[in-house]
């Protein structure tokens, strides 16, 4: 795979905001010592004694944190020679932009999810989060963040000029609706869900009977009061985001599609960092990516049993005969995956050998 080409107008849109994070950077107060720069946010010529980079996360809210403390442990880790230039989370335009910026060079690291990559790699990583291929933590964390999925998505992002430097958790997608426990099948027939437009989920609801609608995240609260919706799909995670907490009376755990997260370095400057600090690097940013993990499943559960606690909400699970017909429907999407994915990557899927890669 190529390095996706960046149209002219693209390109003007990201150097003008990347002039903002040039600013956003002079204002920092960082203490480093930078002989020349490139033109990069960070990215620069620099004196042995000390180096300045940029990073920031693509959105704001809990993430952010973590790239700030991504900045202390690279510093402690490199001695101080190492300095960032924390740009504030989301002041950089969407995803799409900050993956470009990465691309040429005028942002140097950045937190995002997989799937917000996937917007600028023309689907490309799509596969990680089909239906059904992890169905707890335990196997999110075998075949995701530390397996196959994840070197996967690394190979391919890497042709495309961006280095995923770490894994963390971005939570398994939910069922809550408003209108009556899902525990069989028949009881997802029917219901209006919001869902992301991603080609694999809106199959998932349809082939389980239901009706998915595509909206933005910031429409769900008023759609599900208007009718306009019964339920959503999402982690339960993000439920405050959207505003939901106080709506949602019924929640059931499909498990049915995980994906993942990373702090990304752009190549222009990855290439320059020597061996030695690339481990560093690493190292840094998936302890931070460890601690957003574990923040991450912690908040997840004290919101789902706050809710039960409270009666805002039951928790169900899928019967046994529903489990059994999600097999059938995850086979069948990975089956009308093929073209859309590599042979190499499908097969590994249908087979079941991503497990032992």
């Amino acid at each position: 795979m190529s390095t996706k080409k960046i149209s002219r107008r693209d390109f003007l849109k990201a150097a003008g905001i990347s002039a903002a994070a040039i600013g956003l950077t002079a204002c920092g107060g960082s203490s480093s010592t930078v002989a020349s720069t490139t033109g990069s946010a960070g990215s620069a010529a620099v004196s042995a004694e000390s180096a300045a980079f940029s990073v920031t996360a693509d959105v704001t809210g809990d993430r952010a944190p973590y790239v700030e403390r991504f900045a202390e442990l690279i510093s402690d880790k490199t001695g101080g020679r190492y300095q960032a230039n924390v740009i504030a989370a989301g002041s950089l335009g969407n995803g799409s932009d900050m993956a470009q910026m990465l691309q040429m060079g005028t942002l140097d690291v950045l937190m995002s999810d997989d799937m917000t990559m996937d917007g600028v790699l023309d689907g490309a990583l799509g596969f990680a989060w089909l239906p059904g291929l992890v169905a707890d933590y335990d196997e999110a964390d075998k075949y995701y963040l530390k397996g196959w999925i994840a070197d996967e998505v690394a190979k391919i992002m890497e042709q495309n000029s961006l280095i995923r430097i770490s894994s963390y958790c971005n939570g398994f997608r939910q069922v809550g609706n408003i209108v009556r426990p899902v525990t069989e099948m028949s009881d997802l027939a029917g219901l209006k869900i919001r869902t992301p437009s991603v080609a694999s989920v809106v199959s998932f609801y349809e082939k389980c009977g239901a009706l998915p609608v595509m909206i933005a995240g910031s429409e769900v609260l008023n759609a599900l009061q208007t009718g306009t919706v019964d339920g959503l799909d999402n982690a339960v995670f993000n439920y405050t985001n959207q505003g939901v907490l106080d709506v949602i009376t019924h929640i059931t755990e499909l498990n049915y599609c995980y994906s993942g997260g990373c702090f990304i370095a752009g190549s222009p400057f990855w290439e320059k960092l020597s061996d030695e600090d690339k481990t560093a690097f690493k190292e840094a940013a998936q302890e931070a990516s460890d601690e957003f993990t574990e923040f991450f499943r912690e908040k997840t559960e004290k919101i789902t049993n706050d809710g039960v606690a409270s009666g805002q909400w039951t928790v169900d699970q899928p019967s046994d005969d529903m489990k059994a017909k999600l097999q059938e429907i995850y086979r069948r999407i990975w089956e009308e995956s093929r073209g859309t994915y590599s042979d190499e990557i499908m097969d590994a899927i249908t087979s079941g050998d991503y497990k032992n890669k």
